[in-house]
């Protein structure tokens, strides 16, 4: 029996749009949104995809405070986005997607 692939995640997720800004050393910027949001990554709508593996600089707010985190590229969906895993979140900005998170999910 396969496991779907939103089964496998550790992480609760939920819908969640604002704007993001990912630059990665060879694959230039990109100023887009984000999807959606969990503990561990998000999904970001892009009609452009970076390579899997590619590792980009992302910068975005949650609750008037601007998080900045690298994060890896693990999928991509051509011409609809990509999702990527954070690689180096502060604690400030775990505590802070952690409560939009249970929030979102208690509303």
């Amino acid at each position: 029996m396969q496991t779907r692939s939103a089964e496998k995640r550790k992480e609760k997720r939920i819908a969640y749009l604002c704007e993001v800004q990912c630059e990665g050393a060879s694959v230039g910027r990109l100023n887009t949104r984000i999807n959606d949001l969990s503990l561990s990554g998000v999904f970001i709508d892009s009609m452009t995809c970076f390579p899997v593996g590619s590792i980009l600089k992302l910068r975005f707010r949650l609750q008037e405070t601007e998080i900045a985190a690298s994060a890896e590229v693990r999928y991509c969906m051509p011409q609809i986005g990509m999702g990527v895993k954070f690689l180096d979140l502060t604690e400030e900005a775990r505590h802070i997607i952690k409560a939009v998170v249970e929030q979102k999910l208690k509303a």
